[in-house]
């Protein structure tokens, strides 16, 4: 899922308010992101997702992520950019929202197991620091790390601004999310055979729902915590019947994100 395909061209300025930078922009459309999509969801209630954050290179969505600290964001590795700019607090892409923030990423540290796609995106995630930590707002808040694994059944939801199903409007200005069911390992490994690991958690939505182009990085939330990062899933066209989406399982990396955040 990491071929970029650019459809639309978005253009931005900066201004500053206060002392606040925020980000105005003035859109012809939302060039292609590089990885996952939500597939039959719905605009999310306004700031419900404080955690989301997009991963911008330039003009163009990369992929998309979760804030866990002040100035730490997760997102998966297959989002290879070496620096972002890294917007939070957003809910439009193109209208001011009035609780954006704007940083730029420095530090990352990719997961050292991480072999790339052809090795099946086992170990995919990242962490970014911010440039500097961000203000604690209605619109900006961390995601707690889990401390046990989800369990097959288990509601969560995602969310992010990759493609949606609508033909009239793929690339959604406002944030999407989407209600998902965590699925047994057995099952997604008889959908997938050879490819699921125990580093993996998978879960699907009613009548194909699911996660594509787009939303890569992007949240799984289960009981207010984090257990998973879109990763990967069918090649296109996304959220076949039957086919659930793939997650990094952040319940087995708990350890490792806290070491290298105390770190560095």
């Amino acid at each position: 899922m990491e071929d970029p395909a650019g459809r639309g061209t978005r253009t931005w300025r900066w201004a500053t308010l206060g002392s606040s930078v925020l980000l105005l922009l003035s859109a012809t459309g939302l060039s292609q992101p590089a990885t996952e999509k939500i597939i039959k969801g719905k605009e999310c209630a306004r700031h419900s997702q404080p955690w989301q954050v997009g991963l911008f290179e330039g003009t163009h969505l990369r992929c998309g992520g979760v804030l866990i600290d002040r100035r730490w964001v997760l997102t998966a590795a297959h989002c290879s950019g070496s620096r972002y700019w890294v917007r939070l607090g957003e809910h439009s892409l193109t209208r001011l929202d009035w609780t954006e923030q704007i940083r730029r990423s420095g530090f990352s540290m990719t997961h050292p197991g991480y072999q790339g796609a052809l090795h099946n995106h086992d170990n995919d995630l990242r962490l970014l620091r911010l440039g500097t930590p961000v203000p604690l707002t209605r619109g900006i808040q961390p995601l707690p790390l889990p401390t046990t694994c989800a369990l097959a059944g288990t509601k969560c939801q995602i969310s992010g601004w990759g493609i949606t199903n609508q033909l009239w409007n793929p690339f959604p200005d406002l944030l999407q999310c989407l209600n998902v069911s965590i699925v047994s390992s057995a099952t997604c490994r008889a959908v997938f055979p050879g490819r699921i690991t125990d580093n993996m958690v998978c879960a699907s939505g009613m009548e194909g729902a699911d996660a594509c182009q787009g939303d890569s990085g992007g949240p799984l939330v289960c009981g207010g915590v984090l257990q998973g990062l879109v990763s990967w899933g069918t090649v296109e066209p996304c959220g076949q019947e039957g086919i659930p989406g793939v997650y990094t399982n952040i319940c087995k990396y708990v350890d490792w994100i806290r070491m290298v955040m105390r770190n560095n």
